[in-house]
């Protein structure tokens, strides 16, 4: 198969990482698309003779995860935090 679904594992990672600023809500954006790299990343590194673009694929999809389930939410917490800490003080 070459490197097919290296390719695949790679290019879903990265439309994953970006999904959520670009498409807001749209479920795809969220979890399909790192899904998607994590499985093809897998099955590109048991299939593919070149393993590199499937390995970076597999990382890409498990750091979109990662990111959506952790970073993500303590960012907005913060942010709203952030937000009522500039206006508590003027009121």
């Amino acid at each position: 198969m070459g490197k097919l679904f290296g390719i695949l594992a790679l290019l879903c990672g990265i439309l994953g990482l970006f999904a959520w600023l670009l498409l807001g809500s749209l479920p795809f954006g969220f979890y399909y698309l790192p899904g998607a790299a994590i499985v093809l990343g897998i099955v590109g590194l048991i299939a593919d003779e070149s393993k590199g673009m499937a390995i970076a694929g597999l990382i890409f999809g498990i750091f979109d995860i990662v990111f959506i389930l952790f970073i993500l939410p303590m960012l907005l917490v913060f942010l709203i935090l952030m937000g009522l800490g500039a206006i508590l003080p003027t009121l």
